[in-house]
């Protein structure tokens, strides 16, 4: 009893620290179920060893080792233009973006995840390449498009390691071109960039007739304890690994992605589900959701 009472303890703090921490946060009954609520546990110790403010937003100033990319962001600029003129800059499969493509919203060029190796962002980027290289921390790097009209629905990643970078590239320079990050809006501009902890809420929209074009990073959160540092970053590396991709080769396609077809088809049932019968859906989910406690309870006793 006391194993269950101490799960049901710490399963509402999970949920009560996500939804304290955000200026709007998500339904309760979304919460109860949402990935980043599972992951606080394994965020507390880049929350508390973090080197810089775990604030929403992070002064860019305060990571100087990403100059050389604002610096440079024409030179980068010609080279993303280049590729979405050509078609490159496309709808991918990577499962962790599946839902972002949807509706032709959202189109993107991978060229840096950890260690993986893409052959085309070397072959068609060479020169970004060569300056997201001289970033130390670097592990994520794409071209990112929110096509015009469109919107990526409000979201908080799950992973509190990383920090997220991102530079207005070719962008509407529009107040009705912008990323709200925790109900603080930021504007995309061309060469302009926000750092922020993608944790919290977010979510971006394009209201205008223009594509919006980024480059969009992640560099890691720095630590105060090395060795944990070491473990996040190891653990980034097989956990981005799963869904590498190539945004030409096909054939380069992580075990993630396969097998997250069938995950896929299970989220379109939930949602077909609730859209039906919602409270049905909200009672399932609470007894699952208990069902598993218990169970995993049961396995420790």
């Amino acid at each position: 009893m006391a194993i269950i009472i101490s799960l049901l303890g710490l399963y509402i703090f999970c949920v009560t620290f996500v939804r304290r921490r955000s200026a709007n946060p998500f339904p309760l009954t979304r919460q109860l179920s949402d990935f980043s609520t599972f992951m606080v546990p394994f965020n507390l110790p880049a929350y508390f060893l973090s080197k810089l403010p775990t604030t929403a937003t992070v002064d860019p100033k305060l990571a100087p080792e990403l100059a050389i990319l604002k610096d440079n962001w024409e030179v980068i600029r010609d080279e993303a233009l280049a590729l979405w003129e050509l078609g490159h800059i496309d709808v991918g499969e990577d499962l962790p973006g599946s839902s972002f493509y949807r509706d032709n919203r959202w189109k993107s060029f991978y060229l840096k995840l950890y260690d993986h190796d893409i052959p085309s962002a070397k072959a068609m980027a060479p020169k970004t390449m060569a300056l997201i290289e001289q970033v130390p921390g670097m592990n994520l790097a794409l071209f990112a498009v929110l096509m015009p009209g469109k919107q990526i629905n409000k979201h908080q990643d799950p992973f509190a390691y990383t920090l997220r970078y991102s530079l207005g590239l070719s962008t509407p320079n529009s107040e009705d071109c912008y990323i709200s990050i925790n109900d603080e809006k930021h504007t995309w501009r061309d060469g302009e960039a926000v750092l922020f902890d993608e944790t919290y809420m977010h979510y971006a929209t394009n209201k205008t007739d223009m594509p919006r074009i980024i480059l969009m990073t992640d560099i890691d959160r720095p630590l105060k304890i090395l060795w944990v540092q070491k473990f996040y970053a190891a653990f980034g590396s097989f956990f981005n690994g799963l869904f590498l991709v190539d945004n030409v080769d096909q054939s380069i396609n992580g075990i993630g992605n396969k097998l997250g077809k069938g995950l896929n088809a299970y989220k379109a049932f939930l949602k077909s589900f609730k859209k039906k019968n919602k409270p049905a859906y909200i009672a399932s989910k609470v007894i699952i959701i208990g069902g598993l406690l218990l169970w995993i309870a049961s396995k420790i006793i």
